[in-house]
């Protein structure tokens, strides 16, 4: 299957669209992807004849046998403006970086190393497609791509970190890879900081007391 997955998201992605792709590393570093695909208003007057659910479903009816064969479950959610969900699992990491559609269709290279605990995860060349693609028509508008893992984030480059979540923004020509390494011995804490800023106030407070414990026995 080359670029089938992806084909599905170009449907939506005529300007105005977007899709915002959230996976979950999970304690036994199994993976959930999760993708969603909406539309503008704007997207869904081309299709003034028909319902917004009538065209969502319309393209799903084309790829609904590759993402059965693929394993993906797919769901339309009715809403103001409807949009579609994509999900599958992966048993391992290393799983998911070799068989997931979506990173390997946007992303040149995708890398998954281990060090011991230290996993990392690594795309490069952010590619939006080959010049056979009628790019006027398929330009990815926008995309968000958010990571939530329940361990120690050592090292990334996302563009917004929130608890446990690290979000890469991607638009037009953007050319940013991922980043994200973790140690899978050490989970999120998320007092850590403030745990630090107390020990660092303790430290002061200790080297005060002792500084002045000093100066008093010295003037005896």
């Amino acid at each position: 299957m080359k670029k089938i997955f992806i084909l599905i998201l170009f449907l939506f992605l005529i300007t105005g669209c977007s899709v915002k792709y959230d996976l979950v590393i999970n304690e036994d570093l199994t993976i959930n992807e999760k993708a969603r695909l909406t539309g503008t208003n704007d997207f869904f007057a081309n299709y003034y004849k028909t319902t917004k659910i009538n065209v969502l479903k319309s393209y799903l009816d084309v790829y609904e046998n590759t993402l059965k064969e693929n394993n993906y479950s797919y769901e339309i959610v009715k809403d103001d403006i409807p949009y579609v969900t994509v999900e599958k699992n992966y048993s391992s990491i290393s799983e998911y970086t070799n068989k997931s559609v979506f990173l390997s269709d946007y992303f040149e290279e995708v890398k998954y190393t281990e060090n011991g605990n230290i996993k990392k995860i690594e795309t490069s060349g952010y590619d939006m497609g080959s010049e056979d693609d009628n790019r006027d028509r398929f330009y990815l508008r926008e995309l968000s791509i958010s990571i939530k893992c329940p361990y120690k984030v050592v090292n990334h480059n996302a563009k917004k970190v929130d608890d446990k979540t690290n979000t890469y923004f991607y638009e037009l020509d953007n050319e940013d890879k991922i980043i994200l390494e973790f140690d899978s011995s050490s989970k999120f804490n998320p007092n850590a900081k403030i745990i630090m800023i107390l020990l660092i106030m303790l430290a002061i407070i200790v080297a005060s007391w002792l500084t002045v414990f000093i100066l008093n026995k010295k003037n005896k």
